[in-house]
């Protein structure tokens, strides 16, 4: 506590003492102690943070505009595959108290009162100087601050993930305070954070790539592979699997849908329901798609969960228990080809639930994209719109993975040129879309483009994409794969041991 005061207040000059006046509007403060963690689970360090009771400023008075972007993770898997297929070089690096880097806006005018233990004689508050912790502008303030300086450095955010900075030969992920940065040589790196510490910024490299947000990234030759043992380790203890006598199983989900389960039996309570899920979630969204579509199933239940439910979240743990050295792996081919697999379940809970509530008949979506052959993005969610036939769910199901395609492939072109690869190289990037679904095919092919008497109720929402796949500069083209190899299956429904592993072989190559 002592050494975090001192950093504030000496090193970084973070506020100022000033008498109290009646009209100043001062905000309490606390503590806040965490323990921080390797990727692998092991304490890394404890730490002790200062921070501002945020949930107490008035808007209009101690703060104005909060929103501040982090980095999509579909993003930092693209960036994982240039960079491992053209050999660049990586480096993390850690932003000791970033947010306090930050300066207040002229506007803005924040009083706190003294620490607990460490008050100064007199009546005085802090008038803070930085965007200390705590603040709901605080992430903004330093979002702001570090993309200017890294601007001034030459790398400019892309226009699709503010997040992602690009430069000539070089290309940065900022998740808050945590950089990831890959370059063609070390003295690229060296020089950047050289020139921001010059600025002012106590900034340090942290070695190689080689684990980020709880992440352990393993290279190995021309493939790099995403594990998550720890985070596994601690999902597998929260639903009480840690006996020796819990036995894995060979699929996250049964074959039958996870439905509402009404007039189920209550929750045992054995476990944090809300907690496990929320550890899955991060998991699967991450580095394990093959448990995307179990995840999804039990995280609709997580305000009412049901003794089926539970059961359903270990059968997860189950399976993660016989799979917990597993991750990611993802081997990046020549062919600069970004594959789409949308696929969709058909009223998949009729049946199961009370047929009298609208939300059984709702179908379900699921794709997932690749960039180079490895995976990059996925999705299991439930359609918003009643579908009304098979066709319409699968037509749906690929206007919706269009939606995440079409951005994806722009943020590849943007990244093909930071790392090397030539003007020519992102002119020959294309995509393809597997559709398993002869209907939904037809209709998206449809020329001259019009809607049909069926498919006009819902013409405006989920036809815009035909004109995309309709003109070659997209480079996109629709076409039929055998429902065996449709990879989709994997995030719409529970499939038998045999078809679940051959999917996930295709995957996630193992």
């Amino acid at each position: 506590m002592e050494s975090e005061l001192t950093t504030l207040e000496s090193d970084l000059q973070a506020w100022e003492l000033v008498p109290r006046e009646p009209w100043m509007h001062v905000l309490p403060c606390t503590w806040a102690f965490r323990l921080k963690r390797f990727p692998n689970g092991l304490a890394k360090k404890f730490k002790a943070r200062f921070c501002i009771r945020g949930d107490r400023q008035i808007e209009g008075v101690d703060f104005f505009e909060t929103w501040a972007p982090v980095v999509q993770w579909t993003t930092v898997r693209s960036m994982l595959v240039l960079a491992t297929r053209m050999n660049m070089v990586s480096a993390q690096a850690d932003i000791t108290a970033a947010f306090v880097h930050a300066p207040l806006g002229p506007e803005e005018h924040i009083y706190v009162r003294q620490p607990a233990g460490f008050h100064r004689d007199g009546d005085l508050v802090l008038k803070l100087k930085k965007s200390v912790y705590g603040l709901r502008q605080s992430p903004r303030n330093f979002f702001q601050y570090l993309s200017s300086h890294l601007e001034k450095q030459g790398l400019i955010p892309s226009q699709l993930d503010p997040c992602l900075f690009v430069g000539k030969s070089m290309v940065v992920v900022v998740y808050v305070d945590d950089l990831l940065i890959y370059a063609k040589t070390d003295r690229e790196i060296d020089t950047l954070i050289s020139n921001l510490q010059a600025a002012g910024i106590c900034i340090r490299r942290e070695g190689t790539a080689e684990g980020f947000l709880g992440v352990d990234i393993v290279r190995s030759g021309s493939s790099i592979t995403l594990l998550q043992v720890g985070l596994t380790k601690r999902i597998i203890k929260s639903v009480g699997l840690c006996s020796s006598l819990s036995t894995p199983i060979g699929t996250p989900a049964e074959t039958t849908p996870l439905p509402k389960d009404v007039d189920g039996s209550p929750a045992s309570g054995s476990f944090n329901y809300a907690a496990a899920v929320g550890m899955l979630l991060y998991l699967s969204g991450h580095l394990r798609p093959d448990i995307a579509f179990a995840v999804h199933q039990c995280a609709r239940y997580t305000f009412h969960p049901t003794r089926r439910h539970e059961l359903a979240l270990i059968r997860i743990g189950r399976y993660l228990k016989g799979t917990m050295d597993k991750g990611l792996t993802m081997t990046p081919s020549s062919d600069p080809c970004v594959d789409c697999y949308p696929d969709a379940d058909f009223a998949g809970l009729y049946g199961h639930e009370d047929s009298q509530d609208p939300h059984c008949a709702r179908s379900r979506t699921g794709y997932v994209i690749l960039a180079f052959g490895c995976p990059v993005l996925w999705r299991s969610r439930l359609q918003t719109e009643i579908a009304l036939s098979t066709m319409e769910a699968e037509h749906v199901a690929l206007s919706t993975a269009c939606k995440d395609l079409f951005p994806l492939v722009a943020v590849i072109r943007e990244l093909s040129a930071a790392v090397g690869l030539d003007a020519s190289f992102a002119s020959r990037i294309h995509c393809k879309v597997h559709e398993d679904n002869v209907g939904a095919l037809t209709l998206a092919r449809l020329e001259p483009r019009r809607m049909t008497p069926r498919s006009k109720h819902y013409a405006i929402k989920y036809h815009w994409f035909r004109e995309k796949v309709a003109d070659p500069s997209h480079r996109v083209t629709l076409v039929k794969i055998d429902t065996r190899n449709q990879l989709g299956d994997l995030f719409t429904k529970g499939l038998p041991l045999v078809s679940f592993v051959h999917l996930r072989r295709l995957l996630m190559g193992w």
